[in-house]
């Protein structure tokens, strides 16, 4: 995407200038040394957050959530090796879950984070591992590039770039995600185990959260359907994967920074009270996805997907995946209204691109064209809908030449599916909200599990959301998380 190059280029002034070698009082490790001074970082930093905010949905506007954050931050910051640093937290409004920081002290937590970790020491090992990265000079450049393939998501498949057809990733950006090594990864891991016991934490949360987020892996695995080594995604993980060794070298640092399991912080309660009543998923600013169905309350409109079909929203565009890797990207643009909705197709949208004779037709009382080019190894299919004289609706579609013509209707379908909402429809789409609940005698985690505002999965889901992973238990009395409507 047109992001993802500034992203790049953005990467590119984070680069680190060559000159000699000092030892990194972090690692202990001689390293290449920078002519970035504290100043310079601290721009480069400040120049990259204003991007960065948009990329993930702007701001969780919450003071209370980003205060808590912004405490568990300095902690951890000052069990570091660098605790002269003051950091400047930011929680995004994303149910992405993903963390990160950058030079110059800029730290980034999702609440889809938040939603996952199951206590304050697990929040404050993950921000102690990105400090790490940070601290240890692991390269702002491949770690700022990463974050343009997070934009998104799941994306389509490499196609050329222009205005009709824009430059996008692979499933799941593993490209640019995947941007540390094994062994920085697990140099990370060591030193954010260090960070969590000289800030008083248990140092084994680390390792308990990596075990949750492959829990989280293989539930999003088997509610898309997709085989568990398949599911990747623009998350923590990703560039993270929880790999048994991992968790095993997490545990290992923990066992060697002097500590037994239960040792230090946990702060459970804490973190459940920042939490309480945090949107979960989607927000209306956004748009909701609930199951097959997309549907933006501010901009008013829907649109459904056929059966077989995933949705899987992202900050700038929806993404709706089928059968035979079946594909269709969801957007919006400004049009001028003089301009007629072909024309924007062909003139505008696609230019410089071979299409096929434009096809006109209306889709719910509202004008839309149509035509076909190739896209890359796809049968692409673009539409542009007029839903207001400035504003259209695009739907970029894509099928493999061995599926024929057997998914063209459900291709179809969906963009026949596009519609405007009534206010009074609008005003009646909510979020999910996490909601803290006491356990009473008698709950269970399959009773808890069955007020989950899902269709499916509902107890799994209740067990990875409180880390309570196949076998776990519930007492009387403990807090736990559940998602409501």
């Amino acid at each position: 995407m047109r992001r993802a190059s500034s992203f790049a280029a953005l990467g590119v002034a984070l680069g680190l200038a060559l000159a000699g070698c000092t030892t990194n009082t972090a690692t202990g490790r001689s390293q290449l040394a920078t002519l970035m001074s504290p100043e310079d970082e601290a721009q480069a930093g400040a120049a990259a957050h204003p991007k960065i905010v948009a990329a993930y949905g702007g701001v969780y506007d919450d003071a209370r959530v980003g205060r808590y954050v912004a405490e568990v931050t300095a902690r951890i910051g000052k069990g570091s090796d660098r605790p002269d640093i003051a950091y400047r937290v930011t929680v995004l409004n994303s149910p992405v879950v993903n963390a990160f920081a950058l030079p110059g002290g800029y730290v980034y937590v999702t609440r889809g984070l938040l939603a996952l970790v199951d206590d304050e020491a697990e929040l404050a090992g993950v921000l102690g591992h990105e400090i790490g990265h940070v601290i240890a000079r692991h390269g702002a450049q491949r770690q700022t590039a990463a974050l343009g393939a997070s934009v998104i998501g799941a994306v389509l498949g490499a196609v050329v770039g222009n205005q009709a057809v824009n430059q996008v990733v692979g499933m799941g950006g593993q490209g640019l995600l995947a941007g540390y090594s094994r062994d920085q990864e697990y140099e990370a891991d060591a030193l954010g185990v260090r960070y969590l016991a000289k800030a008083g934490y248990d140092p084994y949360a680390q390792a308990d959260f990596l075990a949750t987020m492959e829990d989280q892996r293989k539930l999003q695995a088997r509610a898309s359907g997709q085989k568990s080594d398949d599911a990747g995604a623009a998350d923590w993980l990703a560039s993270h994967p929880a790999t048994p060794e991992r968790v095993a070298a997490a545990r290992a640092h923990a066992a060697d920074a002097g500590a037994r399991p239960g040792m230090g912080d946990r702060n459970r309660d804490a973190l459940m009270h920042a939490v309480n009543g945090m949107i979960y998923g989607d927000s209306p600013e956004q748009g909701i996805v609930r199951g097959r169905i997309f549907v933006h309350p501010v901009e008013r409109i829907r649109f459904e997907a056929p059966p077989q079909f995933t949705v899987v929203n992202g900050a700038d565009a929806v993404l709706v995946q089928g059968p035979d890797k079946t594909i269709a990207k969801f957007d919006s643009a400004a049009k001028s209204p003089s301009v007629d909705i072909g024309t924007y197709l062909a003139g505008v949208w696609a230019t410089g691109v071979r299409i096929s004779p434009l096809d006109r037709f209306t889709v719910n009382g509202m004008a839309a064209a149509s035509a076909t080019t190739k896209i890359g190894n796809y049968n692409g299919r673009l539409v542009a809908i007029e839903a207001a004289p400035g504003r259209v609706y695009r739907f970029l579609m894509g099928t493999l030449p061995q599926a024929g013509t057997r998914h063209d209707q459900a291709l179809r379908n969906l963009v026949m599916s596009f519609r405007r909402l009534s206010a009074a429809e609008a005003a009646a789409v909510k979020p999910l909200r996490i909601r803290i609940v006491t356990v009473r005698p008698g709950d269970t985690a399959a009773s808890l599990g069955a007020r989950m505002a899902f269709a499916d999965f509902r107890v799994e889901r209740f067990r990875v959301l409180n880390g309570l992973g196949d076998n776990g238990g519930v007492k009387s009395g403990m807090l736990v998380k559940i998602v409501t409507e």
